[in-house]
């Protein structure tokens, strides 16, 4: 199935297309994807459309669950309309907004944004479905399960995640989004035994990189539920904890990562390295 985000078409019969992150918090565990000013915004989307982005992709609030970064609905807000403004002024490139918030959602009704990003597959905020619907933007759903006393037994493998991901496509299916505006995520990095915010997954049995190896070792599977799948592996720390690696040092296995991903049917790869992810999705499309 293919999906747009703008003008730009995503799906197993398209070629990859690259997401490049902007986090406008500086709570975010990768400070250099921090922008805090339109000079910063604009200098960094010009740069990433002359490396090759398709899509920008905003947030307004980390929801990096080892970090503490909940912040008020309306600091978010005045976040993302400042940078959708920004961005405006100098391109139309399309805009995905990162939030989980229906109110945030719904104060950007006005400004010109061209998908939604919900970590937490339309679960955490149960007016989210309705508001995607009735804005009539395509949305990528993460892979979330609500916390329960039984998270002991779940693992968050593959199997469990295609189950979480079938969840939220009823989510959608119900509150009357269309069928070809879902984009699914298995929500890597999202898995934790413990966490210092609502928007990550419990899990226990294993270690949360082990789940984010056993995702990406099978990503091949999500082709299952015929959705273009999106992919953030990005500098994620599961590659610190196999590895023994600093964020600095993670830019290689993110881009293997990535690579891996593509050539296993992922359509959209979500990054902070735009111009190192398309020459390596140019050499594999030459190559392919």
């Amino acid at each position: 199935m293919l999906t747009k985000i703008g003008n730009i078409l995503i799906g197993h019969n398209s070629c990859p297309r690259i997401m490049g992150i902007i986090n406008l918090s500086p709570e975010s565990f990768y400070k250099k994807s921090v922008k805090l000013n339109s000079d910063e915004i604009q200098d960094t989307v010009l740069d990433m459309q002359c490396s090759g982005v398709d899509i920008i992709d905003i947030g307004g609030m980390s929801t990096a669950p080892y970090l503490k970064t909940f912040i008020p609905p309306d600091l978010e807000i005045k976040r993302l309309k400042y940078a959708v403004s920004a961005i405006r002024q100098i391109s139309d490139i399309p805009i995905s907004v990162d939030t989980v918030r229906s109110d945030v959602l719904k104060s950007l009704s006005k400004y010109e944004i061209d998908a939604v990003n919900d970590v937490t597959g339309l679960k955490y905020d149960k007016k989210m479905p309705l508001t995607v619907s009735e804005s009539n933007l395509p949305v990528i759903i993460g892979a979330y399960k609500i916390d329960s006393n039984s998270s002991n037994l779940f693992t968050g493998d593959i199997y469990d995640t295609i189950n979480l991901l079938v969840e939220s496509i009823d989510i959608a299916a119900s509150s009357k989004i269309e069928g070809e505006k879902v984009i699914i995520d298995p929500s890597v990095g999202f898995f934790r035994k413990s966490g210092n915010n609502p928007f990550f997954s419990k899990i226990g049995g294993i270690d949360w990189y082990v789940r984010d190896i056993d995702i990406l070792s099978n990503i091949a599977l999500l082709s299952s539920l015929h959705k273009p799948v999106c992919i953030s592996v990005s500098r994620k720390s599961f590659m610190g904890s196999l590895l023994n690696l600093d964020l600095e040092d993670r830019l290689i296995p993110s881009i293997v990562a990535e690579i891996h991903c593509v050539l296993n049917g992922v359509s959209l790869i979500r990054t902070h390295n735009v111009k190192e992810t398309k020459l390596a999705v140019n050499i594999i499309k030459i190559l392919h």
